[in-house]
């Protein structure tokens, strides 16, 4: 029976053209990304949109708790006052800021301390030395947590300008739709053609891989964070394991989100271009720099894998273009379908964040620069045995045990 088997499938294979093989799998696993990121990608709210009524916002302002926002600092001096200017500025009134000085060599730690004399609400805190098993960013924002005295932690980076109303915002949002943890997305400054492909590249494959628009799916695997704006309930955050449980990944954001998930807590991803903003790399030089400790922790610090799925996702976003200009015949439908459904995806996902339109033109182009500065990074991280990261080297060995 089983030779009658092997017969048919072989047969059947015979008649098959081998060159069709290729776009059919493209077209199928373009489909899957489609249907799998479209449903909930549309439906991705915009924290601009939920403003109240007046009672609704005094309501927001006065009966969801106090909130401790924790900023970590490091050799941030020329950025933190903006920050700090445009938290005490904020129309929730009850709150308190909570300044993390981790080791700088600059004057972030005076400034730190300046701010702190100007408003009732900053608490300075400085750490001079890291202790062992700790990352130093994981560290502080923990450090910061134990002199929290709000209900809920708003983790946040040293280099990101909130509107008046942002937290405002934020917490009437919670509230609405009973959340445990919100991130967001702020809007991003990148000045510089290239730089503006390779942060679209990130966030679109972010978008697609990670799909932290579905982390509101209780069943689903997907779950969201964003260092720029992690709001988490304090409940949520001591029973899945603070900072501790995560305090040698240097993707703490992301993976803060995903043990408050794994804990059966609600969180949601929201767009808050008109609420919050960054520039988070001043130059194309500096992100690829700064990629650096960023990839390898998603691959389980084996650079043969993410080598490996590079020239994959190479191929994922190139051959459908190639196909629909020189692919045979009746074959390049199937290509051109390919193609399709990443433009719509592309166009959805710029439209968001308002990124360059045109840049689906040359996707292969941005997917090579995004792949450069992944295998760049894993090539480095085997080179040294391990990450720099804010000044402070981890070997590899030390980094897995993290996992």
């Amino acid at each position: 029976m089983f030779s009658d088997y092997a017969q048919t499938w072989l047969s059947i294979l015979q008649t098959l053209h081998w060159h069709a093989v290729i776009p059919a799998v493209v077209a199928a696993v373009w489909t899957f990304i489609f249907l799998r990121t479209i449903p909930d990608l549309v439906r991705t709210p915009r924290l601009k949109q939920v403003r109240g009524t007046d009672e609704e916002r005094w309501t927001a302002k006065h009966d969801l708790g106090k909130v401790s926002v924790i900023v970590a600092a490091r050799d941030e001096a020329e950025r933190i006052r903006q920050t700090v200017e445009s938290l005490t500025a904020q129309t929730y009134p009850n709150m308190e800021i909570i300044l993390v000085d981790d080791r700088s060599s600059d004057g972030t730690g005076a400034e730190i301390d300046h701010q702190a004399a100007l408003a009732e609400n900053v608490v300075p805190v400085h750490i001079m030395e890291l202790p062992r098993g700790w990352l130093g960013k994981n560290h502080a924002l923990y450090v910061g947590s134990r002199q929290a005295s709000g209900d809920w932690l708003l983790f946040a980076d040293a280099d990101v300008y909130f509107y008046p109303d942002a937290i405002e915002r934020a917490m009437q949002y919670v509230h609405t739709h009973k959340l445990q943890h919100l991130t967001v997305a702020p809007r991003l400054i990148a000045t510089g053609y290239w730089l503006r492909m390779l942060t679209a590249m990130y966030i679109f494959n972010y978008v697609l891989f990670k799909r932290p628009q579905s982390a509101y799916r209780r069943r689903a695997r997907a779950h969201a964070g964003i260092g720029a704006f992690n709001l988490v309930a304090r409940r949520a955050y001591e029973e899945s394991g603070t900072h501790q449980a995560i305090a040698l990944r240097p993707d703490d954001d992301l993976y803060l989100g995903k043990q408050i998930k794994q804990h059966g807590f609600r969180q949601r991803f929201v767009v808050a271009q008109q609420c919050i903003e960054i520039e988070w790399y001043p130059d194309l030089s500096s992100m690829i720099v700064g990629m650096e400790k960023a990839p390898l922790p998603a691959f389980r610090y084996s650079a043969l894998l993410l080598c490996l799925s590079m020239v994959l996702m190479m191929a994922l976003y190139s051959v459908p273009f190639v196909g629909a200009v020189v692919g045979p015949g009746w074959y390049r439908l199937l290509y051109g379908y390919a193609l399709l459904l990443m433009c719509i995806l592309y166009e959805l996902h710029a439209a968001f964040l308002k990124l360059p339109k045109h840049q689906f033109l040359i996707l292969p182009v941005g997917m090579l620069l995004y792949s450069y500065a992944f295998i760049r990074s894993a090539v480095l991280a085997v080179r040294r045995g391990g990450l720099m990261w804010r000044d402070t080297f981890y070997t590899l060995r030390e980094l897995r045990r993290g996992l």
